[in-house]
């Protein structure tokens, strides 16, 4: 029991950066009703995007992780247009998009003589920027209906498929670390029996300020009531001279950019990046939005710390193979008992 505290404190700081991936799956889907599994990959890239800065560039940690967030931020708005605008409303500046995508693509992995794929890759690149402007400015799309709710959780796993293999293809399949001495390493007292590293001190820190400035965004700006707006009704938005398009474009930015915050927090505080790296995260956070409740922002950060309590606590007192079967315990069981989550609400009074 001397290792209670040590080990409650790992469960809180662990907790804090599992909450901020897991607000950002919930704000998407309290907005469009879908699950964004593409928000790993985002949590991976914005991981390495720090490492980049931070190993290539070698600016100083506190500019990196600014420039990862804004980086996977724009990777999550990327997604939205590539992988599930077209399936809600699909615009012939969409067509132009893909295809820039696609010669994008073949310019970054396909096997020609540099001066080609530079210009490959800057003619997809071009092409890519003209369809995002075309694509927001239609006013009359090529197509407008509503897709099965599988068909975006199956595009959003083909954009994990392929965010992840540019990954390997990049960085390898190996384990990146980020330098040593990159951050102190002498911990602080908080009892006698337990102490914090400054590393996750500044996970804690960090994301509940991310989480708080979140939810002052969502309650008290212009821009979280029109995302509550859209999040009760579309149409009613529209009619109330709502830029939907827009407001679901910000909505991205922000899940990615949180998404992006933690995988940097999370690369630094385990010191070990790989182009995986989200598989594990986003299986946990879509426990965590489970059990808090779809939708429920603050659900989704209350079972987030739930979670990662249960699973600092099962291995340091049971077993660590058993870690993710007390979590799936735990889902289960809040589905049997209350199918809408700790704190879920009815659809119709979903925000």
């Amino acid at each position: 029991m001397t290792e209670l505290p040590q080990q409650l404190i790992n469960g809180l700081w662990q907790g804090a950066a599992l909450a901020l991936f897991a607000m950002g799956y919930t704000l998407v889907f309290g907005v469009l009703d879908i699950i964004n599994l593409a928000q790993g990959a985002t949590f991976m890239w914005g991981a390495f995007l720090a490492f980049l800065c931070v190993t290539n560039l070698h600016w100083p940690l506190w500019y990196a992780i600014p420039v990862a967030m804004v980086g996977a931020g724009l990777l999550a708005v990327l997604i939205d247009r590539l992988a599930f605008k077209p399936l809600r409303s699909l615009t012939t500046g969409g067509l132009v998009l893909w295809g820039g995508f696609i010669l994008l693509l073949l310019g970054m992995v396909g096997n020609w003589a540099t001066p080609v794929k530079i210009g490959i890759t800057i003619s997809g690149a071009v092409l890519m920027l003209a369809g995002f402007v075309q694509d927001y400015l239609t006013v009359r799309p090529l197509r407008q209906r509503e897709s099965s709710h599988l068909a975006p959780i199956i595009s959003s796993i083909g954009a994990t498929i392929i965010l992840v293999s540019l990954a390997i293809d990049e960085f390898g399949a190996q384990v990146s670390r980020f330098p040593p001495n990159l951050f102190p390493v002498k911990p602080y007292q908080i009892t006698a029996d337990a102490v914090i590293s400054p590393i996750q001190a500044l996970v804690l820190g960090l994301s509940l300020t991310l989480m708080v400035v979140l939810s002052l965004l969502i309650s008290r700006t212009q821009m979280g009531r029109a995302i509550r707006a859209i999040a009760w009704s579309e149409r009613t938005s529209r009619l109330l001279g709502i830029n939907v398009d827009y407001v679901i474009a910000q909505t991205f930015f922000i899940s990615g950019a949180l998404a992006g915050a933690a995988g940097v927090l999370l690369g630094l505080a385990f010191n070990r990046l790989e182009p995986t790296m989200g598989n594990e995260v986003e299986l946990a956070g879509l426990t965590v939005i489970i059990v808090g409740g779809m939708g429920s922002m603050g659900g989704a950060a209350i079972a987030a710390f739930l979670v990662g309590m249960i699973r600092v606590l099962s291995v340091a007192y049971i077993d660590s193979s058993l870690r993710d079967a007390f979590v799936f315990a735990l889902l289960i069981l809040v589905l049997l008992i209350r199918p809408s989550g700790i704190f879920g609400r009815s659809k119709s009074v979903r925000a």
